[in-house]
């Protein structure tokens, strides 16, 4: 497209850009750096689909992170109550429930989600996480170093992990933060 008043938000090549890369269009302003081709012409009006695809709209981020957070903090909430208790086989439960919860998100946000895109909730709205220079999954170390980094934010201050959730609302890139430090973007599956 030559008139770039005109396109819709996309994918697509920017003039002045090397040949089989494209950029994020807001609608406004060309987003990031040139990413590699790695799809092809949409049909619509010849803008290109990068490796990792368009990013999908807030809502759909957000109902993934309720369907894939609520059944850690159910259990976080179960286990803190067992071990506010005086006996110590009672605390023990709570301490076993902490660690189920943990392991719940390590399988569903590392494991799941680091090899197929998709953690529960993700594959609920029919998005996935997917590298932008490969557009596939980011294995299962990424995608734990991910959840950590995620983690660490929450235990600095709630502050940080709030913003970093709210980010696609304002980000051109429907990216969270931590989608830009490792780099990965959550597109439709």
């Amino acid at each position: 497209m030559s008139d770039s008043s005109q396109m819709q938000p996309g994918w697509y090549y920017a003039q002045g850009d090397a040949p089989g890369t494209q950029r994020y269009w807001d609608g406004t302003q060309w987003v990031g750096a040139p990413q590699p081709v790695g799809g092809a012409v949409d049909g619509g009006g010849g803008a290109v689909m990068g490796a990792a695809g368009a990013p999908v709209e807030f809502g759909p981020r957000a109902m993934a992170w309720l369907v894939d957070t609520f059944p850690y903090f159910v259990v976080a909430f179960i286990a803190n109550f067992f071990n506010g208790a005086s006996d110590s086989g009672i605390s023990l439960i709570g301490g076993f429930l902490g660690l189920l919860g943990v392991a719940y998100l390590l399988f569903n946000k590392g494991y799941k989600m680091g090899t197929t895109g998709q953690s529960i909730g993700k594959g609920m709205q029919n998005t996935k996480l997917v590298s932008d220079a490969t557009g596939q999954p980011i294995g299962i170390g990424l995608a734990i170093a991910r959840l950590f980094v995620s983690w660490l934010s929450l235990v600095l201050c709630l502050f940080p992990y709030i913003l970093d959730h709210l980010w696609p609302l304002w980000d051109g890139e429907k990216k969270r933060l931590i989608d830009k430090i490792f780099k990965t973007s959550v597109v439709p599956a």
